[in-house]
């Protein structure tokens, strides 16, 4: 997605109502001991829809960014907007909850993220360019603690790579290219870790045109080395998402695994065939995990799989067509949870390989050995509300947290047009915040946004 397209998006999501909010003076952990480590099944949301991504977990909750940033406590799955601000209605840029954040992570006694910085000036906007900046856990104190461009403005990066950190590296995009760089240090210190092969520029009244074959990366970290899956040009001229290592130690980057053709695992919903709108764009593999040496991941009309990356071996751990002919995962470190939704319908048809999904009524818990060890219905929420589809978030322990497209709100207040107040209703859209419990099957609803 186009960077200013996604930031406008952001900026919309910030009228919201929640249904379990409470008192933003709640009390919020001070200080606990962030480990470094890239945090995993925090990195799997199918949230852009809902514009929920950024989420990070700590030993008393998650917090994650909907708009204004939130703590949401394990146990009670109680949900409160961090502010820290005294009297704050949390209704404007001034509070300190309102952050646009394309990275959040929680660290030492501090949570990070990064965002554009930008001032007003003489009623116009002036770049400072994209920072990492540090809050304390109730978001007071915000701080800018380092540049991640080289200059302002300068990156002409097209497609939005969610930055990442792991164990004292903050990884990043700059114009098409990955860097790293120790948490706090100059930018200027930043390492290449992988760059594409150049291209001509394709524009179109003088703008970038995105042409499909723009590097995509989505960026990963297991044990010491860091991963990252990026659509890179193969020998006879297609592109497909490859996978890459690199050992911050040695600096050595090492390509490991180019996704399978449907000569090697059976044709799926994403591959060779799918049709994804975008000239250029190839297979994509539906959702992949690194554990322990394996990458683990499901293909939709297709099962449950993994490759060694030592072993180079491909291994299909579970047919889910049995289950569910199509489908969206979210993995752990112990599970796959899939839903049983599908391809929304287009003129009649079902438009397969389209990232829109619709539906879905059961999640269907597998392990990554592949055994199938819970149904668990979503019929419980759908009884009491209209859902048209789901998007997961992430699963923790024994819950898994997701996102209802529960349609419409009605709001009867005024509304000003052509400079009268008229008298009428508007639909506002609505996502629900839900977890749900694989041991009891139970559906939690959290919290209820508009948007």
């Amino acid at each position: 997605m186009i960077r200013k397209y996604l930031a406008l998006l952001l900026a919309l999501a910030l009228s919201l109502t929640l249904a379990a909010c409470g008192d933003s003076a709640a009390a919020i952990p001070g200080s606990q001991d962030g480990t470094g480590d890239f945090q995993k099944n925090m990195h799997q949301a199918q949230g852009f829809g809902c514009w929920l991504t950024d989420i990070c977990e700590t030993d008393s909750g998650f917090y994650f960014n909907y708009g204004r940033l939130y703590f949401l406590e394990k146990g009670t799955n109680r949900a409160t907007i961090v502010c820290g601000k005294p009297d704050c209605d949390h209704t404007t840029g001034s509070c300190n909850a309102c952050i646009s954040s394309e990275s959040l992570w929680h660290y030492g006694d501090k949570l990070y993220f990064i965002a554009d910085d930008f001032e007003i000036v003489n009623e116009k906007r002036v770049e400072h360019g994209r920072k990492v900046f540090s809050v304390n856990m109730d978001c007071t104190g915000r701080k800018a603690v380092q540049d991640l461009d080289f200059e302002a403005g300068g990156d002409t990066t097209f497609v939005v790579s969610q930055p990442v950190f792991h164990r004292g590296n903050v990884y990043f995009v700059y114009c098409d290219t990955l860097y790293r760089v120790p948490l706090g240090a100059d930018v200027d210190e930043a390492q290449v870790v992988w760059a594409p092969e150049p291209q001509e520029e394709q524009t179109m009244f003088g703008y970038p045109v995105l042409s499909g074959n723009e590097p995509s990366y989505k960026l990963w970290g297991d044990g010491d080395l860091m991963y990252f899956m990026v659509n890179a040009p193969q020998p006879d001229g297609s592109y497909r998402d490859t996978l890459f290592s690199h050992d911050p130690e040695s600096g050595e980057t090492s390509e490991l695994w180019v996704i399978p053709t449907a000569e090697e695992v059976g044709p799926w919903e994403f591959g060779d065939s799918g049709d994804s709108g975008i000239i250029g764009a190839s297979a994509t593999l539906d959702q992949w995990y690194i554990l322990e040496g394996y990458v683990y991941f499901f293909l939709s009309m297709n099962g449950l799989w993994r490759y060694g990356l030592e072993t180079g071996e491909y291994e299909k751990l579970s047919d889910t067509t049995e289950k569910a002919e199509y489908g969206t995962a979210l993995f752990d470190d112990e599970r796959m949870w899939l839903l049983n939704d599908g391809p929304a319908s287009l003129n009649g048809r079902l438009s397969v390989g389209s990232p829109i999904r619709v539906g879905g009524d059961t999640v269907f818990v597998y392990g990554l050995d592949g055994e199938l060890q819970k149904e668990l219905s979503l019929k419980p929420l759908t009884d009491e509300v209209a859902v048209s589809g789901y998007f997961l978030l992430f699963a923790s322990g024994d819950e898994l947290y997701l996102m209802a497209d529960a349609g419409t709100v009605e709001d009867s207040a005024p509304i000003e047009q052509d400079g009268y107040v008229v008298s009428g209703t508007q639909k506002t859209p609505r996502n629900i915040l839900c977890s749900l419990n694989m041991e009891t099957g139970s559906i939690t609803r959290i919290a209820e946004f508009d948007h």
